[in-house]
């Protein structure tokens, strides 16, 4: 396990330089009349969508000021943010997956955005300073998931819709992601996890990865129950992991699916 510091010639230098951009960040912030109320600290930044298998990210300032979290990049702007403080939904503490098989303790920040759910993914040595801050800031407990993630995903999926005569056919393409308590389909329809009835895994005649269809039955907000599906490779690990977080009865079927009486 690692924090993610740089290792090798000019270590010295660059930690030298990111202490220096943490002073700048918190000066600016100070001038423009913010309160700050945590940091900031020097992290990485890891993006602003899950992912299975995390890349190096960058080098950055994150802290509360005002009344959100904000995080700037030290040299990239890619993964700059500003999350008013009331947008945030959950705080995990996780583990992540690095390249070269290398793995590292992070700070999961969940939020939703005009763009959809999002998740902050940082690391560095002072994480649980700032998890512990922002727990306190949003008045959210902070989770940890030890030696794993508490989501699953993301994957590419074909969202299916089932006529009448209980044919399946697709509707369209995007991203599936199970966040710890919500399955959303790409990044904006969201079905919560309190509000499923049942799950079904259908396998194709191709075979049980190929042409898996995962069905998904849920109450709707009005009361009434509706049905999705979504054909999405390793259907099967996706009911499993919808089932640890729900508790829910699984049904799994060999073969093509059939209206239901």
């Amino acid at each position: 396990m690692e924090a993610l510091e740089v290792s090798g010639g000019g270590w010295w230098w660059q930690r030298r330089r990111r202490r220096a951009h943490v002073i700048r960040v918190r000066t600016a912030w100070v001038r423009t009349g913010l309160v700050v109320r945590y940091g900031p600290v020097g992290v990485v930044c890891h993006g602003l969508r899950p992912r299975c298998t995390y890349g190096r990210g960058v080098s950055g300032a994150a802290g509360i000021a005002g009344d959100a979290l904000a995080f700037e990049g030290q040299g990239r702007s890619a993964f700059n943010m500003r999350v008013a403080l009331e947008q945030v939904q959950r705080l995990s503490l996780v583990t992540i997956a690095l390249p070269a098989s290398r793995r590292a303790r992070a700070l999961a920040v969940h939020y939703d955005s005009p763009d959809g759910w999002r998740v902050a993914t940082f690391s560095g040595r002072d994480i649980p300073e700032l998890a512990g801050a922002l727990s306190g800031a949003c008045a959210l407990p902070l989770h940890d998931a030890g030696e794993g993630r508490d989501d699953f995903g993301p994957a590419r999926a074909t969202r299916m819709i089932q006529d009448i005569y209980g044919e399946w056919t697709p509707e369209r393409e995007g991203a599936l992601y199970l966040a710890p308590d919500r399955l959303l389909f790409e990044w904006r329809e969201a079905m919560p996890l309190a509000a499923m009835a049942r799950l079904d895994v259908y396998h194709g005649g191709g075979g049980r990865r190929a042409g898996a269809l995962l069905r998904v039955e849920y109450a709707a907000p009005d009361g009434a129950h509706q049905a999705v599906g979504f054909l999405v490779d390793h259907a099967g690990r996706w009911a499993e992991a919808i089932v640890r977080r729900a508790d829910l009865p699984l049904a799994v079927h060999e073969g093509r699916k059939r209206k239901e009486a």
